[in-house]
């Protein structure tokens, strides 16, 4: 019979679990919203970030990043759109969004609420899905979308910030 060793800790057990857990429930969220119908196809409510911001401030850096790797790999592939183009858009996206918003709750997450880091999270992901964007259709044309993406993040950004600062705020009364 193997002897324990210190790799398998109930805190690392514990670590594990939340990530199953979490990794999971960010998957949910994402294929929920993909079912979800806009106005333009390829717009999304980017609810997943939500998962995304209620981890920032009890987990590490590596922990979110990997919520995210988990989430749109193995939620693209539930919904039949891995390695599609827009999984390249989710994906380069998505990643941008998460280390932007990594880095603005890191600076300054003191001073910015949730709904600043959502912000600079749905803009930055609209940024570069943008320019993504134009780089696979190959049309420069394609940046003239930016403002009305910038705008549509400034609403989706808005509303996933405030419901982020609400359910950290309803978890703490």
């Amino acid at each position: 019979m193997p002897l324990p060793d210190d790799r398998f800790t109930f805190e690392r057990i514990e670590k594990g679990a939340h990530f199953a857990l979490f990794a999971v429930f960010a998957i949910g969220v994402h294929a929920l919203e993909s079912l979800l119908t806009l106005p333009v196809p390829w717009l999304r409510l980017g609810l997943s970030h939500i998962v995304t911001m209620l981890l920032l401030p009890f987990y590490g850096s590596s922990f979110v990043l990997g919520i995210f790797l988990i989430r749109v790999i193995v939620g693209s592939a539930l919904v039949g759109k891995l390695f599609s183009p827009g999984f390249i858009l989710a994906f380069g996206g998505g990643l941008a969004a998460t280390l932007a918003m990594i880095a603005a709750f890191r600076l300054a997450g003191r001073v910015l609420s949730f709904w600043g880091i959502s912000l600079v999270g749905a803009w930055v992901h609209n940024l570069i899905q943008v320019f993504l964007a134009a780089l696979i259709i190959q049309q420069a044309s394609t940046l003239l979308l930016l403002p009305y993406f910038l705008g549509f993040a400034l609403v989706t950004g808005s509303v996933n910030g405030i419901l982020t600062n609400r359910i950290l705020a309803w978890k703490d009364s």
